[in-house]
Parts: structure tokens; sequence; C-alpha cells
């Protein structure tokens, strides 16, 4: 159970960076950056229920160096029982200009069994360069150079939902840079069709994608992520597929809401 967790644990940074996808385009003026809106997913391991995964925006604005900032939250954490063996609660949070949709100011925080790590990152998009605070760092503060539109795990997202993906071709690919961790990486997006999905909330027209990061140890092979994403004015994750080496994982939209009222 200990290696399904710490699995688990990565997942919820891959699906940080599924809701990160930039599609390298200008925010246009009516970007999509709602208030008071809430998702909330279930997350099985192969039959298990193993964590849920909750995401939020805030109903008021904040500024932050003279950005008008939408505060966005993520929180993953395991379900109630497989906290008394080795829990896991990983939070990340952004302040995305709500004109340019870029990250001012995000935060992580990790606590995954005994493991605890904290992280604040400010963005200069203006200079190309990143600070870096992580009291588990050494150096303690660092500053790294980003390329123009870097994001962070949920800033891209919201270029998602302002593109008209539903006029994509099947095939085409689209690619992003987003910095977590220290660490920038790019993935790749791939329409790959579109279909009606019979989920929790009912059936709904989706684009069928796979997504495509770097070469690591978690994944059979390179078609391993399967997201669908409602075919809407909202365009959301609607559904995610995972197949591991170690098992299958599968995370599912159970409830959305905006100020309160539910969506779907």
């Amino acid at each position: 159970m200990k290696t399904y967790l710490k699995f688990f644990s990565n997942i919820l940074g891959i699906y940080g960076l599924i809701l990160s996808l930039n599609f390298q385009i200008h925010a246009q003026e009516n970007a999509l950056l709602l208030a008071g809106e809430q998702l909330n997913y279930r997350i099985h391991l192969g039959f298990i229920e193993a964590a849920t995964a909750t995401v939020t925006s805030s109903n008021t604005m904040t500024h932050i160096n003279n950005h008008a900032c939408r505060k966005v939250e993520i929180l993953g954490q395991t379900v109630a029982w497989l906290k008394f063996f080795s829990p896991v609660e990983d939070y990340w949070s952004a302040y995305l200009d709500v004109n340019t949709l870029m990250p001012i100011k995000t935060e992580m925080r990790k606590r995954e069994g005994r493991y605890k790590k904290q992280e604040q990152v400010y963005f200069s998009q203006d200079s190309g360069q990143a600070k870096i605070h992580s009291p588990q760092n050494t150096p303690i503060d660092k500053l790294i150079s980003i390329s123009p539109k870097t994001l962070d795990l949920i800033g891209g997202y919201f270029y998602l939902r302002n593109k008209e993906l539903s006029n994509m071709n099947i095939g085409e690919k689209l690619s992003s840079k987003v910095l977590v961790d220290g660490t920038i990486y790019e993935i790749w997006f791939i329409v790959k069709g579109f279909e009606t999905v019979n989920s929790d909330i009912g059936p709904l027209k989706c684009i069928r994608t796979s997504l495509v990061l770097p070469k690591n140890n978690l994944f059979k092979d390179e078609d391993a992520i399967r997201l669908w994403i409602s075919r809407d004015k909202y365009q959301i994750p609607l559904k995610m597929e995972v197949n591991l080496k170690i098992g299958f994982l599968s995370i599912d939209l159970i409830d959305y809401k905006i100020q309160g009222k539910k969506i779907y």
C-alpha cells in the first residue's frame, strides 16, 4: 500500500500538470476565470477508492505587485481510512492575473507520510525570472530563468478553457512549459477524438485526448494518460485514466458548482 501511495502522490502532481496545459496563445479579453467555482473529483487505484481532489476559485480578487488576481486552489488527499497507514495531503494555489491569466504568486505544500515540503514562487514574466523560496531547499531562496509564458500547475488550465477545443483536428498536437518544484517540464496535448462519456454526473459530450509527459518510471507507455474534457462552454476535465507500471488509476468528476449552484 505504501508503494501505491508514493505513486499516488506523484499522480497528484501529474494531475496538476494536466490542469496547466498552455497552448502558447494570448489570453482573450473575456477570460474564463470564474469566481466561486468548485470541482470535486474521486480518485481510484484499481478498484480501491483512494483519494479525493478539489479545485476552487476565490469569490474576491486580490492585488499583488499591481496585478489584479484571482486565487485558485487544488487540494488532494487520501480518504480517511488510508490516512491511518500513510497520509497524503498535497496543496497547490496560484494567484492568476485576471487579464493575462499568467501566474503572479504560487504556493505548494506537501505532506506525504513523514515527508513535508513547502514552496512559494514569485513569477516575473517581464524580466524572465522566477524566485523560488522553500525552507527544505538548499539554498532556501533561488532565482531561475524562465522563458516567456512559463506557467505553474494551475494557470495554463485557464488558457485551455479559453481555446476552442472543438475546432481542433484529430491528431493535432500542442505543447506547454510548466514550472513545478523548481524544474521546468514540457508536456504535449494530443486530440484523439470526440465522444459521449457516461459519467457519475450523467452523459456528457467530450473531447478525448492523450497527454505525453517527460520520460519517467511511472507509466507503461507513451499513451498511458487519457483525458476527457467536456465539450461545452466550461471545458472542464471530466475524466482521466492512467496506466501505471504497478496498476491502473482513474480520476472522475463527481460535482461541479459555480457560486454554490450545481452545473452538473
